[in-house]
């Protein structure tokens, strides 16, 4: 992945992380809604979940900050937005807008969720800001998917897996010369209230305030006996329980997904802003192009003890409870 760019240090200067060192940290979830044979912690309900990555069994490395894959054979794809933190010695460091992907049961090849499928299924922001900011009025995460405005003529059964377009779009911007039409999934429609920035602040904001509580609640159950008091973890910390599908692919361009975690008044606008100017707001990029690739029982990646399953090979996720 590329390094990583941090903003928000004094004087404005972004600061770099090396992309090869961040790739190798650790990936954690912190969640309220296991089933109940799952183990948790008793007096906060919340269980630690870890993301399989390269060296545990046949698992390959998920993370990516530039480009989420969909293998051919998979009918859907979720995405659930989220506060993710970088943990280092156990506290918390820097704030990422974050977005975990899942391939839901009814899609997978043995009807359980996953969520490591395999390259690029996990994505990252490649611009964090400090730790700081995101307990600051007013920060929240929203997240927007950018088409081509020239696919708006394609013909819906073209797809290249199939499904209807989405409704109306928003804003447009320019990047590398092409147009695109972003509409926002998180946090959703908002009825009569749907073009006002203001509402979709506030109702974004309140998802953070819920978020934070997590985060505040996590770090009082941390001790030198929990796998995150030493060293850089990623922590991710849901904003929402619902799990969002990701609009089909309509053809191998594919489309951007975007998320902003900011306390700017109005993250649409920051859309169309330059690179460099976003980077003076202390805001949190994660932008990824989704884009179509081999069926999962065709890939060079698909490990040999797995072929026979002539599917995506899909692996358990592992659960322990907060220390």
């Amino acid at each position: 992945i590329p390094d990583i760019s941090i903003v928000g240090q004094e004087g404005g200067l972004p600061q770099k992380l090396p992309g090869g060192y961040v790739k190798k940290m650790s990936r954690w979830s912190v969640e309220s809604d296991q089933p109940e044979n799952i183990s948790r912690d008793a007096g906060t309900g919340l269980a630690l979940e870890r993301l399989p990555t390269e060296g545990d069994d046949t698992f390959v490395n998920p993370t990516s900050a530039t480009e989420l894959w969909w293998p051919l054979d998979l009918e859907a794809l979720q995405v659930r937005p989220c506060l993710e933190v970088l943990m280092q010695g156990g506290s918390p460091r820097y704030a990422l807008a974050g977005l975990t992907v899942r391939v839901p049961a009814h899609s997978s090849g043995d009807c359980e969720e996953w969520r490591n499928y395999g390259l690029n299924s996990q994505p990252l922001a490649r611009q964090w800001t400090k730790f700081e900011f995101a307990v600051e009025g007013g920060f929240r995460i929203e997240c927007f998917v950018g088409k081509n405005a020239d696919d708006g003529e394609e013909d819906e059964s073209d797809g290249v897996n199939g499904g209807e377009k989405d409704g109306d779009v928003s804003e447009t911007m320019k990047e590398e010369d092409e147009t695109y039409l972003w509409d926002r999934i998180f946090p959703g429609e908002l009825g009569a209230l749907d073009d006002r920035p203001s509402a979709h602040a506030m109702f974004a904001s309140q998802r953070m305030d819920e978020a934070l509580e997590s985060v505040a609640v996590f770090l009082s159950n941390v001790d030198e006996s929990s796998p995150l008091a030493n060293g850089f973890h990623l922590v991710s910390f849901p904003l929402t329980e619902q799990w969002t599908d990701l609009p089909r692919l309509q053809n191998e361009k594919g489309y951007k997904l975007l998320c902003l975690a900011t306390a700017e008044p109005d993250a649409e606008a920051l859309v169309e802003m330059d690179e460099g100017l976003v980077a003076l707001t202390a805001t949190s990029v994660l932008n990824v192009d989704v884009l179509p690739t081999a069926s999962g029982s065709e890939s060079q990646y698909l490990p040999q003890s797995c072929e026979y399953l002539k599917c995506i090979p899909f692996y358990s996720v592992h659960l322990m409870p907060l220390a």
